[in-house]
């Protein structure tokens, strides 16, 4: 009895073999003797060198198997007939000796008009925690940087030229690991590709303090896996929606998860918040309204006073609206040591979640480090708004070891008198009862 197969024709079943991996590709050639060779037309490729390499312990024995690697390499590349290749993926490690071989199966990917290019150079032996930064084992061909139609691209150990990639107008997905990336030519590479929608940045180093940022920005996708940068990376991605860090703890960190205005928000997420600020070990800490509005969401109440007991200067970006208030007095609370807390006055895009009683309007609970550490409040942007003037008295009436209020007024905004008026309720905090006789408040 035959099956369904016998009656395709070789195009739709070679279309199939090329949803495979190239392995199982590969086997389908022992199904029948009209398979036999079916898979040499598959459109996703894949030469791995560690399907070539046998345990072996000699250094001979191991040559010797990729030299079988390249020859087999060779000799597909030589036999195949169709005229498009989807993915191409080579992986080879030290190919110092074989470079024309490399280049040739780069060129061979290119002519075909491939889409997804892997490349991937790096040593097995250099491991995942490897402190080292060894020099790319393989530079980019000219030919790639004149594909057009490329859409994904990953580089491991191949050095490349970012001032290039403005040619890649299709480029949607970008892996690059195991290199020299300057933030310079990061910052350059994503105005050359505007399209990329996902980036990946594994084990590159002199980063300093990388920005991914931008107002035209689509990046929707960001992993960075044990990158080395001095202090810092900020991230300002309208449409973001996944972060994958894996590294080092920076002592700052700034979670802004600002949202454009036309972008529907469904869902609430105070608990990935609060796992992610539980991950956190840093002295400073940067929030922003959203993550305000989300904490009240979270299935968990409890203070996080393990994890933020080293954080000692909190900026909190807020419009000051009520359905910010129990993730403002949450924070207050889990940061027991707090010193120094900066509010940044900004207008936020406020979610029609449910909403919380107004915290700086109770006597009860009072946050420790408003007791015990608080000295420096900075409140930028201030205008006088009824929640704002709240807020300040809360902070006069708790901050029983306060020593600095610094009042920054908000500026005009184009009609009306909003500065004077601004001014004017600043100065009435003179007047305002507060916890701590050396209180001084400067307003500016």
């Amino acid at each position: 009895m035959e099956d369904y197969f016998s009656f395709l024709p070789d195009p739709i079943i070679v279309l199939i073999i090329s949803y495979l991996a190239f392995r199982d590709a590969a086997r389908t050639s022992v199904l029948s003797q009209r398979w036999r060779h079916l898979w040499r037309s598959t459109k996703n490729i894949e030469f791995d060198e560690t399907l070539f390499m046998r345990e072996v312990e000699s250094r001979e024995e191991r040559e010797l198997c990729r030299r079988d690697f390249i020859y087999f390499v060779r000799q597909w590349i030589l036999d195949y007939q169709e005229p498009v290749v989807d993915m191409f993926r080579l992986a080879f490690s030290n190919p110092k000796q074989y470079q024309l071989e490399m280049e040739n199966c780069v060129r061979f990917a290119i002519v075909h008009g491939v889409k997804r290019l892997d490349l991937d150079f790096c040593d097995p032996a250099w491991g995942e925690y490897n402190s080292d930064e060894p020099p790319p084992s393989f530079a980019l061909p000219s030919c790639v940087y004149r594909n057009g139609v490329l859409e994904s691209l990953r580089l491991y150990s191949c050095s490349f030229h970012v001032s290039r990639f403005n040619s890649f107008t299709a480029l949607k997905d970008l892996s690059i690991g195991w290199s020299e990336l300057t933030s310079f030519a990061l910052s350059a590479l994503l105005v050359n590709c505007p399209l990329l929608e996902s980036l990946s940045l594994r084990k590159c180093w002199n980063l300093d303090d990388p920005v991914i940022s931008g107002p035209k920005l689509k990046l929707r996708s960001l992993v960075m896996d044990k990158c080395a940068f001095i202090y810092r990376f900020t991230v300002g991605a309208p449409l973001l929606r996944s972060l994958s860090y894996s590294g080092a703890v920076s002592e700052f960190v700034e979670l802004d998860f600002g949202l454009e205005p036309d972008i529907d928000y469904e869902g609430t997420y105070g608990d990935v918040i609060r796992e992610l600020l539980g991950d956190l070990k840093c002295t400073t800490l940067t929030v922003c309204s959203f993550m305000l509005q989300q904490l009240p969401f979270s299935s968990e109440r409890m203070p996080l006073w393990q994890h933020l007991q080293g954080l000692t200067h909190l900026t909190v970006r807020t419009a000051v609206h009520e359905y910010e208030s129990y993730g403002f007095a949450f924070l207050l609370s889990s940061c027991r040591r707090l010193q120094i807390l900066t509010i940044e006055i900004v207008p936020g895009r406020i979610f029609p979640l449910r909403g919380n009683n107004v915290f700086w309007r109770q006597q009860e609970p009072v946050s420790p480090c408003m007791i015990e550490t608080l000295r420096i409040v900075e409140m930028k942007g201030f205008g006088g708004e009824p929640n704002e003037l709240l807020l300040v008295k809360y902070l006069l009436r708790h901050g029983y070891v306060m020593e600095t209020l610094n009042i920054i007024v908000k500026k005009q905004m184009g009609h009306g008198d909003t500065e004077s008026n601004s001014r004017l309720w600043a100065e009435m905090l003179q007047y305002y009862a507060r916890a701590s006789s050396g209180l001084q408040i400067l307003i500016s």
